[in-house]
Parts: structure tokens; sequence; C-alpha cells
């Protein structure tokens, strides 16, 4: 399609990017290709951990401490506030932080996915889906120490349960799938719209006091609020993962399914927001 504009008074035609079969092929192209440069992604990503923590004195421990502080003041007096058992909320509380703290940063931190990576897309030619499997790396960090104290503080309460961790693996994937879909999505809007970041984290706020993390499922649904959470993906995102290492069993059937199609509707506009927006990302920046 050609269209025209004038230019000091004269007319300048130009050609109107179209969106063609072609544009969807390299994209899959480049999708596999990402796949196969693990080396590189994983590389990057773990350079990215190690560049946070640079002339740190404990480096990736204060993960585990920061943790620590928060759910030891938090889950005592919210534990104490709901009349909740501390040996059984400590876990839940903990699990729901990290796993949120996982689910967040595959929206708000994906949006400077590709901003932050400007000097590699500018120079190299490696296919712009690597960058944002180096966030997931990144993130990922985080999550796994969370996870680390999670079975800490179980052992030392008395209630690890190996089966329960060998059935959140399920969970884990469609998990991972799923933010995989979310990091995408952002990753491309955020170069487009620099205000997303500032927007999302306070969306997100909202959200994250809407989801039973610090409040108990059993207390909203105590008080007629099931919708609340019900309806919300984050929550059966959480719990798919939270309540198989709680209970020692997978979570409800409704959490899979709501997790499958939530899945499936990411992937579309994943999708569609890469095809429309991949060629254009260096423009952007």
């Amino acid at each position: 399609m050609t269209g025209s504009e004038t230019i000091l008074g004269k007319p300048v035609r130009f050609m109107k990017h179209s969106y063609s079969s072609a544009d969807k092929s390299r994209l899959q192209r480049d999708v596999i290709r990402s796949l196969l440069l693990h080396r590189v992604w994983f590389f990057i990503g773990m350079q990215d951990v190690k560049r946070r923590y640079r002339r740190s004195f404990i480096g990736p421990l204060w993960i585990l401490l920061n943790l620590g502080v928060y759910v030891g003041t938090i889950g005592f007096v919210y534990g104490v506030m709901f009349g909740q058992d501390l040996k059984a909320f400590l876990p839940y509380l903990m699990l729901g932080f990290v796993t949120w703290g996982l689910i967040s940063a595959s929206i708000i931190d994906a949006s400077a996915v590709f901003v932050s990576a400007e000097g590699y897309i500018k120079q190299f030619s490696y296919p712009k889906q690597i960058y944002i499997l180096r966030a997931v790396v990144g993130s990922s960090m985080n999550f796994a120490m969370g996870l680390v104290a999670v079975a800490i503080v179980q052992i030392f309460i008395g209630n690890l349960q190996f089966t329960g961790w060998i059935l959140a693996v399920p969970g884990l994937m469609l998990l991972y799938i799923a933010l995989l879909g979310q990091t995408t999505i952002f990753a491309y809007l955020g170069s487009a719209f620099r205000d997303l970041p500032h927007a999302l984290a306070g969306v997100l706020q909202v959200v994250f006091y809407l989801t039973p993390i610090v409040i108990p499922a059993s207390v909203l649904k105590n008080h007629g609020l099931e919708f609340v959470y019900l309806l919300n993906p984050i929550y059966h995102l959480i719990e798919v993962v939270r309540d198989p290492i709680l209970t020692g069993g997978l979570a409800s059937p409704s959490s899979y399914s709501f997790v499958f199609g939530y899945i499936l509707v990411v992937y579309c506009v994943a999708w569609f927001v890469a095809w429309r927006l991949d060629k254009k990302v260096v423009f952007l920046l």
C-alpha cells in the first residue's frame, strides 16, 4: 500500500507497512532460533543476576533475608489478626509472596525487556525473543531462592511433604508457560508505550490485595467474597503451585482448567502483539 505526505510543499510518496504471511513465517523462525540459542540467553540472564549482586557481601542471600523479615513480620501480624495457625499460614504466605514476585516480574519488569536490551538489539542480529527468555532467567533466581526458603521453613516446623513438591511440578510448568506469554506481550508493548510500567505497577498494587496472598482464601470465602479470587487468573497461577506443596495433593481441577484457558488466551494475544510490533521494535527504541 502506498500513501503520500507533503514535505516543504512537495508531495512525497512512501510505503506503508503491510502485515503478511511472510512476517508470520519470519516470526516463527525467530522463535525457534531463540530456543536453540539457549546458551546465549541463559548466559546473559545469569550475568544480569551476578551484576545485580556485584560487590555485595552476601549476594543472593539478600533474597532470603528480605523474604524472612517480610514474612516473619507480616505473617505474625496477619496470622494473629485472622486467627490463623502460624505453622500453616507462614508457608502459605511465603509461597504466595514468592510466586507473586515471579508473576509481577513477567508483567512490570517485562515492560523494560527490549528497552534495557537496546544496545544488544542494535548491535547484534540475534532474534529479539532471546531477551524475553533472558528476563525469565533473571526473575527465576528470586523465585528459586524463595522456594528454598519455603522448604527450609517447612523442615523447621515439621510439615514438609516431598510428594507435594513433586506434584507441584506440573503447576510450575504451567506457570512458566503462562509467564513466557505474559512477558512477550508486555515486552513488545513496553517498547511502544514507555509509560506502561508505571501504569502496570499501580494496577498490580490493587490486584495484589485482591489476590489471596496475605489474606487467606478461606477468610474471603467466609465473607462471601469468593468471586474476588475465583475469577482472578493470578490466584489460579499461584494455586497450581502452592496447593500441592501445602497439601501434598494436586490443586483443584477448576484451577488447572482456568490456567489452561488463560494460557490459550495469553498466547493468542502474545502472537498478535509480536506479529504487529516485532519489525518496529528497533525503531521504537
